[in-house]
């Protein structure tokens, strides 16, 4: 920095237009010079300019000063002049202040701008401070002449030139990382995981990379766990998404946190992201109105799917599967038959729920029924239940006795035909049929499926026992008996079988006469 004054003197007669400049070596900062030419003189105006003479460390002129004022004046009369002072530079000059030193016959009126500290009736000072490149500034100053003569005005300029500067830009780039994952999942569920990276700083943030270790029980789609992602280069203000997609392998609550570096041992962590993993867990119960029911009886079943897991589950399906030997009475609601399976779409279970149905068939046979129902569940494994209900038949033994010939003369033979029907719907075992005559009947022969004997005293008839008798077939038994004497006469026959509690008696009257 340095301080350089300049002045001029207006001894010349009037209408004098001198310009004083003195130019210096050529210097490497000459292009910056901008001198403009000197305006010519008016027909009544005295002008005088000054290009600041530089000595040997100056490059060129900085400040240019232009007087301009009327060539005459007259005592009394009011004389006004101007000062134009000029930065010839393209750049800022600091601390201009230009300084007048008044005649003795001048009296100053006034100034615009009004003259500042320091100035006296025979000095004025005015303190311009700093001036932009190229620009242009002005003082008028007034006054009254007090005698005749001449009456010189002469000005010089002080200044300031800045030092010479540089003004490098540092830039610190500085990184900021958030994460974002979902806060539920099911464990079926893919678990989207986002990064977003922002240069908070002045610089390019390069190589940027985000670094996330997964925690136990998290991977990603392809079983890895330290996961790297390139992020690239970021301006200051910049921001980018990059993303990963894991998946768990068990339940529970996994918290984890990312980190961003870069070049430069840039750094920064991301805030804690909490993910709870969630599994639907079914279970099902199917319990029969009874183990045992006799055939032409429904079985009746309560079936109950409950939703045991942390999770809901979603889409849950109950399937029913018909057995061959049964068929479909009635279901709970929202039940639906296609072949032999019985379908009921349940929606979504909430954890710890149940949801009960209910479901008829009818045997259509003797034997075992074995149903068998299923549960299904997005991200549930399927559960099973079975139940087995025996199918009995209930044998129905009919005994009828007819007596072919009624009346029947003394001394003729009367037919007795026994017929055993199974009328229920199992098979009735071991049938024993015996036959008692009266004292007017006389035993002559029996017939049957089945070998008769009689008694000793002919009075009784005993058939080997039938082993089985099916459902709706029957056995026929024949005795023939004598008429030994007039009389009502019975002919009595009892029947045992496995299945009956007590012995069936059944008698048929015939009348015998003389």
């Amino acid at each position: 920095m340095f301080k350089y004054e300049a002045g001029v003197e207006h001894d010349k007669p009037p209408y004098y237009h001198g310009h004083v400049e003195k130019e210096p070596p050529e210097r490497h900062m000459r292009s910056h010079v901008h001198e403009p030419a000197p305006e010519p003189p008016k027909s009544d105006m005295c002008t005088a300019d000054l290009a600041d003479p530089t000595n040997e460390k100056d490059c060129c002129s900085v400040i240019y000063l232009q007087k301009m004022g009327p060539c005459s004046g007259s005592v009394g009369e009011e004389y006004c002049y101007v000062i134009k002072v000029t930065n010839l530079t393209n750049k800022k000059v600091e601390d201009v202040e230009v300084t007048e030193t008044l005649p003795g016959n001048f009296s100053v009126k006034n100034s615009t701008p009004e003259m500042g500290p320091g100035s006296t009736a025979s000095v004025a000072k005015w303190f311009l401070g700093e001036m932009a490149p190229q620009e242009t500034r002005e003082i008028k100053v007034c006054g009254i002449p007090t005698q005749s003569g001449h009456m010189p005005f002469c000005a010089k300029v002080a200044y300031n030139l800045p030092g010479a500067c540089i003004d490098p830009i540092i830039t610190e780039p500085k990184l900021t990382i958030a994460k974002s994952a979902p806060a539920e999942v099911s464990l079926c569920d893919v678990i989207p995981i986002t990064f977003t990276v922002t240069n908070t700083g002045t610089g390019v943030a390069n190589n940027i990379k985000v670094k996330e270790v997964l925690p136990d029980g998290l991977q990603t789609q392809d079983g890895q766990t330290d996961v790297t992602l390139d992020v690239g280069s970021l301006h200051p203000g910049e921001s980018r998404d990059v993303a990963l997609t894991a998946k768990a392998v068990k339940t529970g609550e996994f918290k984890n946190t990312a980190t961003a570096v870069a070049d430069g041992n840039l750094s920064a962590e991301s805030n804690t992201t909490t993910t709870v993993v969630r599994q639907p867990v079914l279970a099902i119960t199917k319990v029969a109105s009874n183990d045992k029911v006799f055939l032409g009886r429904h079985i009746s079943y309560d079936i109950v799917v409950t939703n045991q897991g942390d999770g809901p589950a979603t889409s849950t399906v109950v399937e029913d599967t018909v057995p061959n030997n049964a068929s479909v009475v009635n279901a709970s609601q929202g039940a639906t038959l296609l072949g032999s399976t019985v379908t009921w779409n349940v929606g979504t279970i909430q954890p710890q729920d149940s949801q009960k149905l209910t479901l008829t068939l009818n045997p259509t046979g003797l034997g075992t029924v074995k149903n068998m129902v299923v549960a299904r569940a997005t991200c549930a494994e399927a559960v099973s239940a079975e139940t087995t209900t025996e199918v009995l038949g209930i044998p129905a033994i009919l005994l009828e006795v007819i007596d072919e010939n009624d009346p029947i003369e003394v001394g003729g033979n009367e037919d007795y035909k026994i017929i055993v029907t199974n009328q229920g719907s199992d098979t009735g075992t071991n049938i024993k049929v015996t036959c008692v005559l009266e004292d007017e009947m006389q035993y002559v022969s029996s017939s049957g499926p089945t070998t008769g004997s009689v008694s000793a005293d002919g009075k009784t008839v005993t058939f080997e026992p039938l082993p089985t008798l099916a459902s709706k077939a029957n056995a026929t038994w024949k005795v023939v008996v004598k008429a030994l004497s007039e009389g009502d006469v019975r002919f009595k026959v009892i029947m045992t079988e496995d299945c009956l509690k007590r012995p069936v008696e059944e008698t048929e009257a015939t009348n015998f006469y003389d």
